[in-house]
């Protein structure tokens, strides 16, 4: 069989990325035409359609992107069992022992520790930077705020982060470590989820996530080990988010976020 040339390998990296983003738009495209017809059926006036899609698409931005993440986890499996197929052709394939169940449950302390310090760190990087970076954050998290609790924790808890570990370690970052060692697939693979995110606040906070993400998968050998990570570091700052809300006290003045 011919060997892949890098140009191929290097679509293959970004390819997984561009699928969710596509999945995403299409959603949103769906929903939005929907709306818009029925809408115009009713004889709504262009203006008020407009704020009305607005408003719906911020007030359920959490369940959007929960209904695209549901599309998108099946094609991901499948292109991670088509990489796995395709180790066992070249000989690549590694079968691993698997660590004790129990093992699993350290990951849950060690991820509520990586939320937290991943977030002081870029609560201090915010002192320095300017206003148009955190200003980047501000329709994220509009659409964050304006969502319910419970689409938050079942989106962002659970959903998202089942995804999003396919797409950036199952995928992305195995793919490039057939390019490069370990370290440089890590960073790489952590700089493109950060970027994923699009904006100055949650980027670093997802690089930093994204390495621990990496240490985990390294160290357990099964992509289970950094969705519970993930899930474990949202999950705990959804509920930060929450309670501080309800407490009165400002959630940006705490600089809690998470991807």
């Amino acid at each position: 069989m011919k060997e892949r040339t890098l140009g191929r390998k290097l679509w293959g990296i970004v390819t997984p990325m561009l699928i969710y983003l596509c999945i995403q738009i299409a959603v949103i495209v769906i929903i939005q035409g929907g709306i818009t017809a029925y809408g115009i059926f009713h004889g709504m006036s262009l203006s008020k359609l407009q704020q009305y899609l607005t408003e719906i698409t911020n007030s359920y931005a959490m369940l959007l992107t929960g209904i695209s993440a549901l599309g998108t986890i099946p094609i991901m499996g499948l292109m991670m069992k088509l990489d796995i197929d395709a180790d066992k052709r070249t000989g690549d394939f590694k079968r691993y022992e698997s660590v004790k169940k129990w093992k699993y449950l350290l990951i849950l302390p060690f991820g509520a520790f990586c939320m937290w310090w991943a977030s002081m760190l870029v609560s201090i990087l915010q002192m320095f930077m300017p206003q148009f970076m955190i200003d980047s954050y501000s329709s994220t998290q509009t659409a964050i705020n304006s969502s319910s609790f419970i689409s938050q924790l079942v989106t962002a808890g659970f959903i998202a982060p089942i995804v999003e570990e396919m797409i950036f370690r199952g995928l992305i970052y195995k793919r490039l470590k057939v390019l490069s060692n370990v370290t440089i697939a890590a960073i790489l693979s952590a700089v493109l989820f950060g970027v994923f995110h699009g904006n100055w606040i949650q980027a670093p906070y997802a690089f930093l996530l994204g390495m621990a993400c990496v240490y985990v998968y390294e160290r357990y050998k099964s992509i289970i080990a950094p969705m519970i990570l993930h899930g474990t570091a949202n999950f705990v700052a959804i509920l930060i988010t929450f309670f501080a809300t309800i407490s009165g006290e400002s959630v940006v003045d705490q600089h809690i976020t998470y991807s």
